[in-house]
């Protein structure tokens, strides 16, 4: 429920928590394309005993975002299911131990780790057991999937077949980087059963490729957001009081908007642009127009041209 404040006290909330807000500091989950495809095509896959779905992109494409939000999303449409996600490290010389360990690791094991790979294999597989809980359903979510070796793909098939056999459902999602495509073609020369079983779905994420994909972000931020946690402030509505109370809305300005961000386009993706430069953006724009905050402000194409992207 929204709390009823004045525009006294919005502005000294906002004052308040400017540096912590999700949009300032780049890190607001925000509904673009990309991410309402991967919490899709997660969903389908979460369906089945046994499932799985990979994507990849350039650095900054959102990877992480949407890593964090499929914890989120899953959670809320399960609430008794297990997610864990599992930041893969280079690993020149892998062992199964060592997987083994740093699985319990992230999973923030209590008691010691067995030296010995059978009783490291049984506490793995009674850790994951319990994380699925009362659904009985496991979400593994692997970032930086590129790094995971030949090896540790099948180290992992053997821990997720022994967990089906127990009737857990594991749903796994691989995040990599562009080098996933190399991987998947070695993992097939090497494996086709684990290509067939981690990669037969390989999806590259994109960033906002035009206006129209543009917009729901914008929405999101001027009706569709929270913060602080409770409060039913919209993003907008903390940040541009006044112009939030004027019926000032980010999306009204969604082309112009869109037309300062596409200089920003990758190179050679003709106009799609990261998310690290959209969140910079916006982020650099509510900057901008802090001290302009008035319920008559008009977002001039002059005052977009003031606003870097880094």
């Amino acid at each position: 429920m929204e709390i009823a404040l004045t525009i006294d006290e919005l502005i000294a909330l906002r004052d308040q928590v400017w540096d912590d807000h999700p949009i300032i500091t780049e890190r607001a989950i925000l509904p673009t394309l990309a991410l309402k495809d991967v919490m899709a095509r997660t969903w389908r896959q979460g369906r089945k005993g046994r499932g799985s779905v990979a994507f990849y992109g350039p650095p900054l494409s959102g990877k992480s975002s949407c890593a964090d939000m499929l914890v989120v999303e899953m959670k809320r449409k399960k609430p008794a299911c297990g997610v864990l996600i599992f930041e893969v490290v280079e690993d020149t010389h892998p062992a199964e131990g060592r997987l083994l360990s740093e699985l319990l690791n992230q999973i923030a094991y209590a008691p010691r780790i067995a030296r010995d790979l059978a009783g490291k294999r049984t506490q793995v597989h009674r850790a994951l057991l319990a994380l699925s809980g009362e659904a009985r359903h496991l979400f593994l979510i692997f970032d930086e999937a590129q790094e995971l070796s030949s090896g540790e793909f099948a180290w992992l098939k053997s821990v997720i077949n022994r967990l089906v056999r127990d009737r857990v459902k594991v749903t796994v999602v691989l995040f990599g980087q562009v080098e996933l495509i190399e991987r998947r073609r070695r993992l097939r020369d090497a494996r086709s059963d684990l290509e067939k079983r981690f990669m037969s779905t390989l999806i590259e994420l994109l960033g906002i490729r035009n206006a129209g994909e543009l917009k729901p972000v914008l929405e999101a931020i001027d009706t569709g957001s929270e913060f602080p946690a409770g409060s039913g402030l919209t993003y907008l509505q903390l940040l541009m009081p006044r112009f939030y109370l004027g019926g000032g809305r980010l999306q009204h300005h969604c082309e112009p908007i869109w037309g300062q961000l596409k200089r920003y386009a990758l190179p050679g993706a003709r106009t799609v642009v990261a998310m690290s430069n959209v969140a910079g953006f916006l982020a650099n724009l509510l900057i901008v127009l802090r001290p302009l905050d008035d319920s008559e402000l008009k977002i001039t194409p002059e005052i977009l041209q003031r606003v870097p992207c880094d």
